[in-house]
């Protein structure tokens, strides 16, 4: 049997240290999901400050972070189809800050401008390519 690979945009990507993932940063798929799951994931950190201003009780609000840590992981996760959230963050909650930011969110924002990156490289890339090709087959 005859083979044949040919380039799937699908990149790995090294995260702090820790993590590998895959992903094509230009799969409108892939990004539909993400910019989903940061609206939700958004909306849930609103909630979540909201619950936490209003609860007096200590124990209540860890109760709160808890049960929505564990909200915000399966959402990352569904943006990626698979479970990342525990190689990425740990056993941290995902509400902790970093740099006046929840974590979730700085993680979010890095990927959103690995896109932004990666489709302004791929941009340049196409047009050249493109009109090799169709030069090639339009005799």
């Amino acid at each position: 049997m005859e083979a044949f690979n040919f380039e799937s945009g699908v990149k790995e990507f090294e995260v702090n240290g820790s993590t590998v993932l895959k992903f094509n940063p230009t799969d409108s798929e892939f990004i539909s999901r993400l910019f989903d799951a940061f609206d939700t994931l958004d909306k849930k950190q609103d909630s979540y400050k909201s619950e936490v201003e209003r609860t007096a009780n200590k124990r209540e609000i860890f109760d709160t972070a808890k049960k929505m840590d564990a909200e915000m992981r399966e959402i990352i996760d569904g943006a990626f189809n698979e479970p990342v959230c525990d190689s990425l963050f740990g056993k941290m909650n995902v509400y902790a800050l970093g740099n006046g930011l929840p974590v979730w969110c700085n993680f979010m924002l890095a990927v959103m401008d690995q896109i932004d990156t990666t489709f302004a490289r791929e941009q340049k890339l196409t047009n050249p390519r493109i009109a090799k090709y169709t030069a090639k087959y339009k005799k």
